[in-house]
Order: C-alpha cells, then sequence, then structure tokens
C-alpha cells in the first residue's frame, strides 16, 4: 500500500491475524439447528431481515463471531422505537434458546436487531474505517530493528483494539 503524506495514517487492507469479522448467524432451531441465516454489521429491521430471508418471530438460537462484536436484538421490527418492547445484548459467543433468555430476549420473538462493534468498552461504538491519530494517542509498536524513517505496518493499540496500519514513522 501506498504510504500517505507525512503523519497521515492509512489503514491496511490485509486483515490482521488477530482480526476476526464481526457477525451473527441466527437459527429457527433452539439449538443451532433448523434454518440458519448470517447478518453481517449492519442494521435489520423486520422488512430488512424478511428480505434476506430470515422468518420474523421464529429465532430460536444465535451465535455472535467476532472479537468486540455486538448483536442488539428488539422484540419490534422497529428497533422498539414506536413500541415499548424488550432489548437484549449479546456479546460473542454461542446462545441457545436457554442463552437467549439468559440475555433477556424471547424464542420466537425477534422481529430487529442491530450487529455492531464496539471498542472493547460497553459504551463506544466503532463506525467508519479511518481515524485520526494526535500526539499522545495511541503507542506505536514496532519490532526491534525496523527502520523507522520509512513506512512500514505498525499494530497500534487503542482502546483495548488492534489495527493494523501503515504508518510515516519519524
Amino acid at each position: 500500500l501506498p504510504a500517505g503524506p507525512r503523519g497521515t495514517w492509512v489503514p491496511s487492507t490485509r486483515p490482521s491475524s488477530s482480526a476476526s469479522p464481526c457477525m451473527t448467524r441466527v437459527y429457527g432451531g433452539p439449538k443451532f439447528d433448523g434454518w440458519s441465516l448470517d447478518f453481517a454489521v449492519g442494521e435489520y429491521s423486520v422488512a430488512d431481515m424478511e428480505a434476506m430471508g430470515a422468518k420474523c418471530d421464529d429465532i430460536s438460537s444465535l451465535k455472535v463471531v467476532g472479537h468486540f462484536c455486538e448483536v442488539t436484538a428488539y422484540e419490534y421490527g422497529d428497533f422498539n422505537v414506536q413500541h415499548q418492547g424488550w432489548s437484549a445484548k449479546f456479546t460473542e459467543g454461542e446462545y441457545d434458546r436457554a442463552g437467549l433468555y439468559k440475555a433477556g430476549a424471547k424464542d420466537n420473538d425477534i422481529s430487529s436487531m442491530k450487529v455492531y462493534m464496539t471498542s472493547g468498552s460497553s459504551n463506544q461504538t466503532i463506525s467508519g474505517t479511518t481515524a485520526r491519530i494526535s500526539k499522545g494517542l495511541p503507542k506505536i509498536v514496532a519490532p526491534d530493528g525496523w527502520d523507522r524513517s520509512r513506512p512500514r505496518s505498525a499494530a497500534v493499540a487503542a482502546g483495548g483494539m488492534v489495527a493494523v496500519v501503515m504508518a510515516v514513522l519519524a
């Protein structure tokens, strides 16, 4: 990848070996059986879910894949905007019927959901693909022996999250 102008950080297009995609797989059966469908990062109303092939109010188990990946499921198809209903958060893991109830959801009652990545803390959501790095944030980790005067791929640790970037290191 070409480096950006001096001091500009350009995200790498190569995934980190420790990176995992953020997605959820929902199932019609209570033990990860029956029909299944995958959802990537995004917001899915009842209309969106049905257009993709999901059956409204027929989700009985789900899996959330990816570090810092979360899913919020809603009782109503509009993310509970017009009606007060339950909502339940799920982090990386597998949730059978009992797991749905434990998280606050109900079997065969999920009508909309949001799949998103967080920074590792419960109140910060990551969006977009660029970041500005200012003085004092974050620490650049470069292996010994690197020529820091040339652009290199470096791991940047910030807020519990690791990103691989191309950097012009001075």
